[in-house]
């Protein structure tokens, strides 16, 4: 009857006899009534090998590959195949594609209740850990990942002693670092936080290495999913039991960041300059150096001196020289170049934009002394960007800019391909078609997505809407973006982004017609402070100039040109973040011009 229902059976008068969907029909699942009624009346009387076969199935869903299942008959020695084959006889299981699945959820929920409620852990520990043993040994990922699942599924109380716990939290490791290579950040934090629940007391000193590993990438995972109050557990640990200061490096990187999407800028400049201190990489030779102070020794007369050096030494390396430089392998240098980038990316939010330049100058000369770092490419295309922005040296600026593009494939790390993609874009909107070099943006988001780098995606995802709405797209669709990319910096609680973005947001949203977002008096930061979006803009650089132009080309727009002088002298009287800063200016450059 159901099979006539849903037209996969019926009677042909045409052929003058019953026709029905034979794939269809075993593509469908089984209605309710007639899984209740193969369970009351085979089920359980089905021989002791083919129910146990099918209590093995079930523990790994309703679906399951053959060649897995033969896997675990090997590993286990235990007949699994030819008792499943009997079940499919009996229309418990199906045969498809290669896999065995339950033909209906009930009879899967039969086979695994059939499994003692006290025993399920330790079969699922125990076919995990003999499936672990196959992937690691064939150095298959997928079935690493499988296995390592079966195994948390049984959890820390299956675990036999320590020696088998330390096992298992190596095992969890690689899973996690498989399904990060795979952009599966979910996945990876829960296989990070299953290795740390296997560390018995003391951990600490007996499996340092395997420990500070686990909270690194655990931490780093927390960052991409914005779970920041596991994330803040897991640096006070690390800060705590880290042996040396340059096992907390990659935890105070994480940190910085966080202070960052907090609006903590300044807090963020001083962390940064303290470790760089550490790393013996001051930015001052002042025997009397302060971290707070040295942004002040950078003056522009400094900034000039090094940029010089560094265009000398330039000068003097061919593209094919650069493209063959040795690698960096001093961990502390490598760690350096990651937090000169940080600072230059903190400055830029600041008044103090000039002395990124500075920042820029040194990466360079690391890069030349030490070694091409993963973060050398970003040096390269940021000096690029110096040459075409504030000089107007577009040929010798997209050159640079090109090279650092090459350095970045040529890569083994994909770790800093964002930051790369994002900068080139900034000379790049200037020299190739403007709408073709707006996407560039949104491929930098997709790299930056790959990679966990959430901060970098958010400002990838910003710049692509605000240059969509410069570039002339549909307001539609561009008013529509901008509301996904706002929903997903309140998932991050990147409220200095949002406060920049806002003005924009609101200006689009008028002029295709709708209802502007109200004033946000509540942003929530990654620290649980609550911020309102006008103290924000207040204490960013950035947002203040950025509102202040906005109002003043939206004025302009709706001819309101009494609020145009204003909101001009508004703008005109704040320190320019543009004059000294590579930045995207072609939009203020273009309306300011038709203001004045």
């Amino acid at each position: 009857i159901e099979l006539h229902k849903r037209r996969l059976l019926y009677v042909s008068l045409t052929r003058r006899r019953w026709v029905w969907e034979s794939d269809n029909i075993r593509d469908m699942d089984i209605p309710d009534s007639v899984a209740t009624f193969i369970m009351n009346s085979s089920f359980h009387g089905l021989p002791p090998d083919v129910i146990l076969a099918l209590c093995v199935l079930s523990c790994f869903g309703t679906s399951v590959s053959i060649s897995l299942i033969e896997t675990l008959e090997a590993e286990i020695h235990t007949p699994l195949i030819v008792p499943l084959d009997t079940a499919v006889a009996e229309s418990i299981v199906g045969k498809r594609k290669g896999s065995f699945y339950f033909s209906h959820d009930k009879l899967h929920e039969a086979a695994y209740g059939a499994i003692q409620s006290e025993q399920r852990c330790l079969e699922h520990f125990r076919y995990g850990l003999a499936l672990g043993n196959v992937a690691v040994r064939e150095s298959d990922d997928m079935l690493l990942i499988t296995a390592v699942g079966q195994i948390n599924h049984g959890g820390p109380e299956a675990v036999v002693d320590s020696e088998q716990g330390v096992a298992v939290a190596s095992l969890n490791l690689d899973a996690g670092k498989k399904a990060m290579k795979m952009s599966d950040f979910f996945s990876a934090h829960s296989f990070f936080d299953h290795g740390i629940s296997y560390l018995r007391k003391g951990h600490w000193e007996k499996q340092y290495d395997l420990s500070l590993e686990l909270f690194n990438l655990a931490a780093k995972c927390a960052l991409m999913n914005a779970e920041h109050a596991h994330l803040e557990v897991l640096i006070q640990q690390i800060m705590h039991y880290a042996k040396c200061f340059e096992d907390k490096c990659e935890i105070i990187s994480i940190s910085i960041t966080l202070l960052f999407v907090s609006g903590k800028i300044t807090e963020g400049v001083k962390a940064t300059l303290s470790t760089l201190a550490s790393l013996g990489e001051e930015l001052s030779s002042s025997p009397r150096w302060v971290p707070q102070l040295v942004i002040d020794y950078v003056t522009p007369s400094v900034v000039q001196k090094h940029l010089s050096k560094t265009e000398a030494k330039l000068a003097g390396l061919s593209d094919e020289a650069l493209m063959s430089y040795p690698i960096m392998v001093d961990p502390s240098k490598i760690m350096a170049m990651e937090l000169l980038a940080d600072l230059s990316d903190l400055l830029a939010y600041s008044y103090e934009t000039a002395k990124a330049n500075f920042i820029l100058s040194k990466m360079i000369r690391l890069t030349l002394k030490h070694g091409m770092s993963p973060h050398s490419p970003l040096a390269f295309v940021q000096y690029g960007n110096f040459n075409a922005l504030m000089y107007q040296n577009y040929e010798v600026g997209y050159h640079y800019v090109k090279l650092g593009l090459a350095l970045m494939k040529q890569s083994s790390s994909r770790v800093q391909d964002c930051q790369v993609i994002f900068f080139s874009a900034y000379t790049r909107l200037h020299v190739e078609p403007l709408q073709a070099a707006v996407e560039l943006f949104l491929d930098g988001f997709k790299a930056a997505m790959r990679s966990g780098a959430t901060r970098d995606a958010m400002k990838c995802a910003y710049f692509y809407d605000i240059c969509s709405f410069w570039a002339g797209k549909r307001l539609n669709e561009v008013a529509r973006s901008m509301e996904e990319t706002i929903k997903q910096m309140r998932f991050h609680k990147h409220i200095v982004l949002i406060s920049i973005m806002l003005p924009i947001v609101r200006t689009t949203l008028r002029m295709v017609g709708e209802s502007a977002i109200p004033q946000q008096n509540n942003m929530t930061c990654v620290f649980g402070e609550t911020h309102g979006e006008e103290d924000m803009t207040e204490k960013i650089p950035s947002a203040m100039i950025t509102k202040n132009f906005i109002d003043c080309y939206e004025a302009f727009i709706f001819r309101q040109f009494g609020n145009v002088r204003d909101c001009a002298e508004k703008f005109f009287s704040l320190p320019s973040l543009t004059i000294h800063a590579c930045r995207i200016m072609y939009p203020r450059v273009f309306y300011l011009g038709l203001i004045s």
